[in-house]
């Protein structure tokens, strides 16, 4: 069955591992009103260095086991509501991906008695959530951690329209990468490597005075 769903993808060939986009993920996090917590960690693995975030399945296991409603499908990708989450962890335990985990923040209302507490587990008025990828929902622009990619790693993939967004330099091929993901679909608008331009070898003056009288 053809993926229906939107999703953001890496190419771990082309990813430096510089972690812009989990520092861009919490900014914006915070800048949309969520907890100011990064929604895909860059893992280290055998074969290299690559952020993991929510796939945004199709199926949505997460959603599937969540006791609230709090995880959803809607506008083509899955959403956390986190008002009404209540950290049972049951998404966690079922995505395939480990792209869920459980965090918490302090709300400026109870900074004062964190530090004169450090038993943050006992503090009243903290509350521990699910912390997912929704690809910045409510942002125009798209997500943050693709156009914040130095190298174009990252990919916000439309498998419905066939087209993708990428950051403002792709530094590699993504052609045969995006038909290995997404097999069914022809993509439009991949743009072509970027290729930084070898500078031209600077001409000292000495040199230019030489030529000039051996010319004379």
């Amino acid at each position: 069955m053809p993926k229906v769903n939107q999703f953001v993808i890496t190419n771990p060939d082309m990813c430096i591992a510089c972690n812009a986009c989990m520092k861009a993920c919490v900014k914006h996090a915070y800048i949309r009103g969520k907890l100011a917590k990064t929604r895909l960690d860059v893992l280290t693995l055998e074969s290299g260095k690559m952020p993991n975030q929510c796939r945004q399945c199709d199926d949505a296991p997460c959603a599937n086991v969540c006791p609230t409603g709090a995880l959803h499908i809607t506008n083509s990708c899955v959403d956390l509501c986190e008002e009404i989450c209540i950290g049972c962890k049951l998404c966690t335990i079922a995505c395939p991906y480990g792209a869920i985990h459980i965090d918490a923040e302090f709300p400026p209302s109870i900074l004062d008695e964190v530090e004169r507490h450090l038993e943050a587990g006992c503090i009243n008025g903290l509350k521990s959530i699910a912390i997912k990828c929704d690809m910045c929902n409510g942002i125009e622009s798209g997500p943050a951690c693709v156009s914040i990619c130095p190298t174009g790693a990252l990919v916000f993939v439309d498998p419905i329209s066939g087209e993708c967004q990428f950051g403002k330099k792709v530094k590699g091929d993504l052609a045969p990468f995006l038909k290995t993901i997404v097999p069914d679909v022809e993509f439009k608008n991949i743009p072509e490597p970027f290729v930084k331009k070898a500078k031209e070898p600077k001409v000292s003056l000495d040199a230019t005075t030489k030529n000039t009288d051996e010319e004379s």
